[in-house]
């Protein structure tokens, strides 16, 4: 039997029943795929007259329970969560405001447009009554096109992402994994600057070889033909990050994921799995988005090496081919990180956009945090923590 850490504060299947349930009662079908429900699963959210409405994808363990909240998370984004308590402020009285988060890396380059107008909705510090106010574009993937485009609007376009978003039974359940995932891709920023030389950056990163029971699980999701790479990191918020790739013909650049845990063999884990997850899920969309990227980052000399990332193999290795899981309880995990975001000098902030029944939606943002890692999407971003 298995050992996990323990990232949900609620049964596993006690959490799906209540989503099911749930669906259930609002007219929602759901259907679920995947030869092996311990490696990948995907799940199709429908009305009853079979009309699409989301999917979601889990890996791991407890890949059912992920692709259940996962394609919740989609459904509520896409067709149900309004951004409410939201204000339109010029750039500069919301700059010039108390509601600015202490350490906004888009401050500085929002101040060459003190004049347009952006939507702002509200957050709320984990740690204290504060509120901040945050543009709507940055933390909202379904937000609502302006009628005027304007130069703030399409700067803070090409950093809009939905991570931090993240359903699950409890509130502090999402607050987990949507902290973790803030904190996955600003050590990703972090790798990829470093790839590019960049002076101001954070975290050192080393070349594992990875648990040997993960490899033979996933292996079958895996490129046969080429090896994988994994990098690992100890992050400055109690937690670990991991990152690997592998080359694939399906792709003209290196397919890659990433990871974040409190445990190393579990870190680890969540990388391997995103990684089957996407080979599993690689389609006509997927070529078409990595030919653009590859084409973008190809174009520019300094960025070619997160096209390929092939100069992270050339890093010395640190054998972890036995490493066991290692099991923790859910408070532990979570007190932990948001204890060490404190310490760091970040503050956490949330918003709930759906809270009933043992099913949460919510959304948690740390201001300071890097966000170049949409560069391997193909966005012209830089980075500006």
């Amino acid at each position: 039997m298995d050992l996990v850490p323990v990232e949900r504060e609620y049964p596993i299947h006690q959490a799906v029943e209540n989503m099911k349930k749930w669906l259930t009662q609002n007219g929602i079908r759901s259907s679920i795929d995947g030869i092996n429900h311990e490696c990948i699963a995907n799940v199709e959210l429908t009305t009853l007259a079979g009309l699409p409405l989301a999917t979601g994808s889990g890996k791991g363990i407890w890949a059912v329970a992920g692709a259940y909240f996962e394609a919740f998370e989609h459904m509520m984004l896409e067709h149900h969560f309004i951004s409410s308590h939201s204000e339109v402020l010029s750039l500069d009285s919301w700059l010039s405001s108390n509601q600015v988060p202490h350490q906004c890396i888009f401050a500085q380059a929002l101040r060459e447009y003190p004049s347009e107008l952006v939507k702002l909705i509200h957050y709320q510090s984990f740690y204290s009554s504060d509120s901040y106010l945050i543009p709507d574009i940055l933390v909202n993937p379904f937000y609502h096109k302006p009628l005027k485009n304007s130069e703030a609007i399409a700067f803070l376009k090409r950093y809009s992402s939905n991570s931090g978003w993240a359903s699950g039974s409890s509130f502090k359940e999402t607050v987990l994994h949507g902290a973790n995932e803030v904190i996955e891709r600003h050590y990703l920023s972090e790798l990829y600057k470093q790839l590019i030389g960049y002076t101001e950056c954070t975290g050192e990163f080393i070349r594992i070889l990875p648990p040997r029971d993960l490899v033979k699980k996933y292996k079958p999701y895996l490129e046969a033909v080429s090896p994988l790479t994994v990098i690992l990191s100890e992050t400055k918020f109690g937690c670990y990050f991991c990152m690997c790739f592998q080359e694939s013909r399906m792709s003209p650049i290196a397919m890659r994921a990433a990871g974040i845990s409190y445990s190393k063999y579990h870190a680890i884990e969540r990388a391997i799995s995103e990684l089957a997850q996407c080979m599993d899920r690689f389609d006509v969309g997927e070529l078409r988005q990595d030919t653009a990227t590859a084409k973008f980052l190809n174009s520019y000399e300094k960025l070619t090496p997160i096209a390929a990332l092939s100069e992270l193999s050339g890093l010395d290795s640190v054998d972890l081919s036995y490493l066991q899981p290692e099991l923790r309880s859910f408070d532990e995990h979570f007190y932990n990180l948001v204890d060490s975001v404190r310490t760091q000098g970040y503050d956490l902030l949330t918003r709930t956009a759906f809270g009933q029944n043992n099913i949460w939606l919510t959304s948690t943002y740390i201001p300071g945090l890097e966000r170049f890692n949409i560069i391997d999407k193909g966005i012209s971003v830089t980075p500006l923590g």
